[in-house]
């Protein structure tokens, strides 16, 4: 398996993520971000119905994880996990943080193709930005298809429109320039003194407007590393995800207008899926344990099934007349 670049002093990088309910999902993501040189995760999650919780359990027991059960408090899900995550001691002795979801996964477009290898190319910056890149559903329709990345590789275009911005997600030096993360970027010390902010490949953002920013436009660092977002997956997947409820948020429910944004498949990138036997591997690998395997299996099992239940129910035929009606509407 793949620990961490082969770039002799690469830093250690610490993922921090919150799940719920993912379990279909979660040795691909795992296996990919090992394979790029992620050393340490830490996972939180809360009110789980199906295997995710004892997936990550199993994982946690392997050493390949740290797992913890949230504590819901009023400021919602995503980011009640975000502020117990400071008191971990991976997060703790960290060189960098890296704050991202389940259905991102970060492709690597150049240098030794690890993310410990592109920040240490990244010597003089604090924190580094990788821009979203939705890749839509692909007419997928139900959870039995291959690893996301293989599975949907339709896109928007590279190349966005001029007054066109981006979301990103943001890996971050634990250096004292930042009080606390947060879900797409760290939050400015006041005591931090300048901050060098730039995107994958090295583009420096302006400093005044640091305080608040969320995204970009015109140059997206591409060329360096994208940050893949599969935010729909299939049908099912979708109408599961509905079911299940927003991170971020405890009363926002996703309707049509969050399918036809996310449902991006103007351009093909192919370049992750083509790439992905590495992590084939070391999900192979974490699979020789058997209660691991047991427990994978219940849970694309319960995606199948939870994801025919969600279609052929009422509010579920409801949302896929509406999500034709509203597209022929665009």
């Amino acid at each position: 398996m793949t620990q961490n670049s082969g770039q002799p002093g690469a830093p250690n990088v610490v993922v921090v993520s919150t799940m719920k309910d993912e379990g279909a999902y979660i040795l691909d993501w795992i296996s990919h971000y090992k394979s790029i040189g992620v050393s340490d995760f830490v996972i939180f999650t809360n009110e789980c119905s199906d295997p995710t919780d004892h997936i990550l359990r199993c994982l946690h027991r392997m050493g390949v994880i740290e797992h913890r059960f949230s504590r819901v408090v009023r400021r919602g899900p995503h980011k009640s996990a975000l502020m117990w995550a400071e008191y971990e001691p991976k997060v703790i002795n960290a060189d960098w943080v890296l704050v991202i979801d389940v259905d991102e996964y970060l492709q690597i477009n150049s240098g030794d193709g690890t993310l410990p290898g592109l920040l240490a190319e990244r010597a003089d910056a604090d924190a580094v930005s990788f821009v979203w890149r939705i890749f839509g559903n692909s007419g997928v329709t139900t959870v039995d298809h291959p690893p996301v990345p293989q599975a949907f590789v339709q896109a928007e275009p590279a190349v966005g429109r001029p007054d066109e911005h981006r979301f990103f997600k943001t890996a971050f030096r634990k250096n004292g320039k930042f009080a606390r993360m947060g879900v797409h970027r760290p939050y400015l010390a006041e005591t931090g003194g300048g901050v060098n902010w730039q995107l994958a490949d090295g583009t420096r953002l302006p400093e005044d407007e640091l305080e608040g920013a969320l995204y970009v436009r015109g140059n997206y660092g591409y060329s360096a590393a994208q940050l893949n977002h599969y935010a729909l997956r299939s049908r099912d997947g979708f109408l599961n995800k509905k079911a299940r409820g927003r991170a971020n948020h405890f009363t926002s429910s996703i309707e049509p207008s969050y399918w036809h944004k996310f449902d991006r498949n103007e351009e093909e990138d192919r370049r992750l899926a083509d790439n992905f036997s590495a992590a084939l591997q070391i999900k192979e690998d974490l699979l020789q344990d058997a209660t691991l395997r047991e427990y994978h299996e219940m849970a694309q099992v319960w995606h199948r099934r939870r994801g025919r239940k969600a279609r052929i129910s009422k509010d579920g035929q409801e949302l896929l007349k509406s999500l034709v009606e509203t597209r022929k509407m665009a």
